[in-house]
């Protein structure tokens, strides 16, 4: 076999291995932000990251977080007892 088509080769080969592990990863990635919301209290020594992992439990804290924020305008994670928030929920 010439040098190209041992070349060729691999190449396809290394793109295969890529998709296959690209494919892996979005089937394996943690379960979406829930796109309904409900608006909720927090509760006395909540912090947003507790609001985030009782609302919506079977996402990504980080990422329903990062949701948290946008939805209520929120510029850094600080949160105080009663505060209403709107938040993604689980259902």
């Amino acid at each position: 076999m010439s040098l190209l088509v041992v070349l060729g080769l691999a190449a396809v080969v290394a793109a295969v291995v890529y998709g296959v592990g690209a494919l892996a990863n979005s089937v394996a990635g943690e379960p979406e932000v829930p796109s309904t919301t409900t608006v909720v209290r927090v509760a006395a020594g909540e912090s947003l990251s507790d609001v985030a992992a009782r609302t919506a439990p079977d996402s990504d804290t980080s990422a329903v977080v990062e949701r948290i924020l946008e939805l209520n305008g929120l510029t850094d994670v600080t949160v105080r007892p009663g505060q209403p928030l709107t938040v993604p929920v689980s259902r």
